[in-house]
């Protein structure tokens, strides 16, 4: 349905929103919501399936920071049912990202890493670069989370990669939050510390203040292993802070976790405590599991310092079974979970060789366009020079026997000549500039007709021309001029005098499309040629003299117009050709 200039400024006006929102998610994400959500109102009202959808995929990402995941998922599975059957692919991918942050950020890392593969597909198929690097992030997470953390620096270095194809600092810090984290574990201190203050360094320049607070929390970690413990209060304390301001649970567990460990190295219990329920309750409730298990343990080891040992034993109990059941399920999903990696790298692998494959088969055939060029030009000097010697001879010589010679000598290098012009054409359709006009198809179709009035049985044939009436068709005209050439001359040359021969050419609109029909009542193809006449150098019939390129080229030709052709046929009743090119705007 046709939209309303007021309906197209709502649309207008509702796009200008998301840009809005999408611009200042980093410091205002409150901001961003209220502006999604506006325009999920807008779209309804004027019943904009599209624009919703898109609204929706926004919303659930601002959502998920708050760990609102019952409402993300139903917002980005409704965006991906619209975007599933317009075959939107870019919509699709990003309303997968969505899902697949909510499984793999609560307890299902297995069924967020198969949406996410599904994501890196289609963004680097689409030259996505800065969804690529959001995706290529987010599998360094799921790879920790399998304890791989060769594969999650690898992905966490590519994602930094693909962010830097963006010109997106934020992009690129993204990665060096859980780089840091993971050179902290090995020991890599000083490593740790310069790749945190680097992302630090660019959150602060690009005022991404919600990033900032993961990078604070990195850096206060780091300080805690260094027992700089007062720069580790103050970084994790504006950590909590910013998390606080913006609702994002993650961090807020997160950190709460951390402030209680930093307390209990120095030695206040009772705010460890305070902080360590704090991180329990969040992380119970938006089900962030693996802040769950780091706390108990962190809880137990509070209660034992203090000798608290059936408060200890209950933290350590409820950590181990969570522990447990996250091992059993880490170790099923972790078999999911390489299973679809192996399965996306092999697909990856095919398309790159496919790709290979493909370029290899270009060049190779624009060096054969190339050598079929040069030696084509070449060759039409020598040609022209026997040509014209030959009738020098025909002028010096009276000898009727040796004229006879003479004329089959000439016959062939005629013969020569016209391959010569073939591939010339063939080569030139690849190279030739685009420059689309209006066809005049009658015009045209006389001229074509004329052009072939030398041959043998052209004044034995009875042409009829149908062409629709108010057709307007634009395309390149030399590329339909040489469509429409073969097929007349084909149906000259293969009439038959005796039966009164006759040529329908008609061209008409059906649909998209634009149909050439060519029919004649000539001599026929043997059913079991047709599916060879297309072929190059291919003759069906050697009674008729021809290069068996000219329909060759008809098929080169209409394939450069995007179109397409096939042919009936019976031998001794006729053949009909019919070529079909889709309409293109002028």
């Amino acid at each position: 349905m046709k939209q309303t200039g007021a309906e197209e400024n709502k649309v207008e006006e509702a796009k200008t929103l998301l840009k809005q929102a999408f611009d200042c998610r980093s410091y205002d994400l409150q901001k961003s919501i209220a502006l999604a959500q506006r325009v999920i109102t807008i779209s309804e009202q004027i019943e904009d399936a599209e624009l919703s959808a898109l609204a929706k995929n926004q919303l659930a990402l601002y959502l998920m920071i708050r760990g609102d995941y019952n409402k993300v998922l139903s917002l980005a599975e409704d965006a991906l049912k619209f975007f599933d059957n317009n075959q939107d692919m870019k919509g699709i991918a990003d309303a997968k990202y969505a899902i697949a942050g909510v499984h793999y950020k609560t307890d299902n890392f297995h069924l967020g890493l198969v949406y996410l593969l599904d994501c890196l597909f289609i963004y680097r198929n689409l030259g996505d670069h800065y969804n690529e690097a959001r995706v290529l992030k987010s599998l360094g997470t799921i790879y920790e989370y399998l304890d791989d953390q060769e594969n999650a620096i690898s992905s966490y270095l590519s994602s930094v990669a693909a962010g830097r194809l963006t010109n997106d600092p934020n992009l690129e810090s993204n990665a060096y939050n859980p780089l840091s984290g993971i050179y902290l574990k090995r020991g890599l201190i000083d490593l740790a510390l310069a790749t945190v203050e680097k992302s630090i360094t660019l959150k602060k320049q690009t005022n991404d203040i919600r990033g900032l607070g993961f990078s604070l929390y990195g850096r206060g970690k780091v300080y805690i292993k260094l027992k700089r413990f007062d720069e580790a209060l103050e970084d994790l304390n504006q950590s909590l802070k910013i998390h606080l301001e913006a609702s994002d649970q993650l961090g807020i567990a997160m950190t709460h976790n951390k402030l209680g460990v930093l307390y209990y190295e120095l030695g206040k219990n009772d705010k460890a405590c305070e902080h360590l329920e704090l991180a329990q309750q969040v992380a119970n409730q938006y089900n962030i599991r693996f802040v769950r298990y780091k706390s108990l343990y962190n809880l137990h080891l509070v209660a034992r310092s203090e000798g608290k040992l059936d408060e200890a034993i209950r933290y350590l109990d409820e950590y181990i079974v969570i522990k447990e059941s996250l091992v059993v399920s880490h170790t099923y999903n972790a078999v999911k979970s390489y299973e679809a990696i192996a399965k996306v790298k092999f697909l990856e692998m095919e398309a790159e060789i496919q790709r290979s494959k493909t370029e290899i088969i270009e060049k190779k055939n624009a060096e054969l366009d190339s050598f079929f060029y040069r030696v084509s030009h070449d060759l039409k000097g020598p040609i022209s020079s026997l040509l014209g010697l030959n009738n020098l001879m025909k002028l010096e010589i009276k000898d009727e026997h040796i004229l006879k010679y003479i004329d089959m000598y000439q016959s062939q290098i005629v013969r020569i000549d016209n391959i010569v012009l073939d591939l010339i054409n063939i080569t030139r359709m690849n190279h030739m500039e685009v420059k689309r006009t209006k066809i005049d198809f009658e015009t045209l179709l006389n001229d074509c007709i004329s052009t072939y009035h030398f041959l043998e049985n052209f004044k034995h044939i009875r042409f009829t021309i149908e062409v629709e009436a108010g057709l307007e068709f634009y395309s390149e005209w030399a590329i339909v001029n040489t469509i429409l050439q073969n097929l007349i001359e084909n149906a000259i040359k293969y009439s038959m005098p005796e039966k009164e021969p006759t040529v329908r050419i008609a061209v008409s609109r059906d649909d998209n499309f634009l149909i050439i029909i060519v029919e004649d009542n000539g001599i026929g193809i043997d059913p079991r040629l047709q599916s060879k006449v297309f072929n190059m150098f291919f003759r069906a019939n050697d009674h008729v003299e021809g290069t068996g390129l000219g329909l060759y080229i008809l098929k080169r030709a209409v394939e450069r117009l995007h179109g397409e052709v096939s042919v009936k046929s019976e031998v001794y009743q006729g053949t009909a050709f019919t070529v079909k090119l889709p309409f293109q705007k002028p």
